[in-house]
């Protein structure tokens, strides 16, 4: 059995607070899903923000440092996809050799079949470029205003633009879109799909925040917020969940709702689908400090995963490594400590290593991305 296959027989067998029943079940995969295979732990990555802002990737005996690198992104195929602020390159992070050359970017989305990017725009139409997984080959998308149903683009100061993270899954890409103005009556956005010449619409002036596909490339998910229409200030927070798309129309095919006991305070922090489980990591924070993660499963109901406790973890291969610190300031000191499956665990970082501090008296520490998975490994 495939790591992947083994991991959602497991997320069933992981002792689990159990919460109340959904409404909906859990879709069966659209799209063919790829293997994933397991990261080998302890593996991070590590932007490190003074002097020359550099990333530092992990793996068990090796150590990349990319100057000028912004986020490590682990694919299935253990690759890394390095991000800088304007290019994207591939990386075998247990050599630290280069698979390919740099490719320039946008907002960009990463899917197992291809590396999706914003093109800029000209006046009147916006533009989509997709690289294949080798980011050896490209193909350009023009997406016109006309293209999009609405009757706010020819008003005064408004422009047509496409924002978000875009994805291609299944040889057909998903971009949002909105009209750009300062009226707060000029709002109307939504959601393109794209299969080749073919340009469709979906979610129109519905409250997406962001697609999510997961890691296996098999479904496409998206988190939706309440709009707040019946807030009576700006910037509150309000109820984040998770719903599934039809990959065929870019429509909401079913929604997940929440679990027990979530807030409007709750953030969704990453996302995942493993067969017909959700997984889905949310900040649980009270007040503008502290905090802490809690995961949770959906499979036709919802499940606290007791095995992640209050941390941010990934399973890897070998063991679990957990980061906690505070959720409400970025760069502060932290703890990352690798578990292994069997023996004592290792700090890596604890809180009080003090951060590093510039010639300004700016003090931070690095940020750390964890690969791995939201669900155990066995």
């Amino acid at each position: 059995m495939s790591p992947r296959g083994a991991l959602l027989g497991a997320a069933l067998l992981v002792p689990l607070l159990v919460g109340c029943s959904g409404s909906e079940p859990v879709l069966d995969p659209d799209l063919p899903a790829v293997e994933v295979r397991a990261v080998p732990g302890p593996s991070y990555a590590e932007q490190v923000l003074l002097g020359r802002q550099h990333l530092l990737i992990h793996v068990p005996g090796h150590t990349t440092r990319v100057d000028g690198g912004w986020e490590a992104v682990w694919r299935p195929d253990g690759s890394v996809v390095v991000l800088g602020s304007r290019w994207a390159r591939v990386l075998d992070p247990a050599t630290g050799e280069w698979r390919s050359g740099r490719v320039r970017i946008g907002e960009y989305g990463i899917t197992p079949e291809a590396l999706t990017t914003l093109g800029g725009r000209r006046r009147g139409e916006g533009r989509v470029v997709v690289h294949d997984a080798a980011l050896a080959a490209s193909r350009k998308i023009v997406i016109p205003e006309s293209a999009a149903e609405s009757d706010q683009i020819d008003g005064p100061d408004a422009e047509f633009q496409l924002h978000g993270r875009p994805y291609t899954l299944g040889g057909v890409t998903f971009v949002e879109w909105g009209v750009n103005s300062e009226s707060d009556t000029v709002t109307d956005h939504g959601l393109f799909r794209v299969e080749g010449e073919r340009i469709t619409q979906a979610l129109r002036n519905e409250p997406l925040v962001r697609l999510w596909p997961s890691l296996d490339g098999s479904a496409l998910l998206a988190v939706m917020q309440d709009n707040g229409e019946d807030e009576d200030c700006g910037g509150c927070q309000v109820e984040q969940k998770v719903v599934e798309l039809d990959p065929d129309t870019g429509g909401i095919a079913a929604d997940y709702g929440t679990p027990p006991g979530y807030t409007r305070d709750w953030r969704i922090s990453s996302l995942d689908k493993v067969g017909r489980v959700l997984a889905v990591q949310y900040v649980v924070r009270e007040g503008e400090s502290g905090g802490r993660y809690q995961t949770w499963t959906y499979d036709g109901s919802w499940h606290r995963q007791a095995a992640s406790g209050d941390t941010r973890t990934r399973f890897q291969a070998g063991g679990t490594l957990t980061w906690a610190g505070d959720t409400g300031e970025p760069n502060q000191p932290y703890d990352l400590v690798w578990h292994p499956s069997s023996g004592p665990a290792e700090v890596i970082r604890d809180r009080a290593t003090p951060c590093p501090t510039d010639d300004t008296d700016w003090t931070a520490c690095p940020t750390v991305s964890l690969p791995g998975s939201l669900l155990p490994l066995e």
